[in-house]
């Protein structure tokens, strides 16, 4: 895809090869801790959190120019249950598109495992990243407080 700004972004698959520049993206990551405490602010903790990401969840990159500036994961372990979805975008690449395709494509491949709905939790005040999740078709559930929790709910197609 090409980002808002024309500059050219390869989104795919998580690779092993990946860690290193996945690791440098949320060590360089501000604000950290702002997201429901994601990424986790201290390094050992950080970095414990993210081998748990790559070793047990489904992950999404997004690149420009053989860099990771952007990642997605979803909990597909159990698809009959309602998968979690997280989205990272790193600084300089927010609000260019990259978030609603990285979202775009989770979206589907919950839908392709036969998942019934993804949700999400998002800051209150994070309204660009609100609007984004909106845009997608996430709506807002449950209670009104600082973090508010977004559900997709996976339509099936009629056979």
């Amino acid at each position: 895809m090409r980002d808002v700004q024309g500059r050219p972004i390869k989104i795919r698959a998580y690779e092993d090869s990946d860690y290193n520049d996945l690791t440098a993206m949320y060590d360089g990551f501000d604000p950290k801790g702002l997201e429901a405490g994601l990424p986790p602010i201290d390094k050992k903790i950080r970095h414990e959190w993210i081998d748990k990401i790559v070793s047990s969840l489904f992950n999404v990159v997004a690149l420009h120019r053989g860099r990771i500036i952007g990642h997605a994961t979803l909990d597909i372990e159990e698809v009959n249950a309602c998968p979690e979805f997280l989205i990272f975008i790193k600084q300089g690449f927010r609000y260019c598109g990259i978030g609603t395709r990285l979202s775009e494509i989770m979206k589907d491949v919950a839908r392709n495992l036969g998942c019934r709905k993804v949700w999400l939790t998002v800051r209150t005040g994070n309204a660009i990243a609100v609007k984004v999740f909106k845009k997608v078709g996430f709506d807002f559930v449950g209670r009104i407080d600082i973090q508010r929790e977004m559900e997709f709910v996976i339509k099936k197609a009629r056979e």
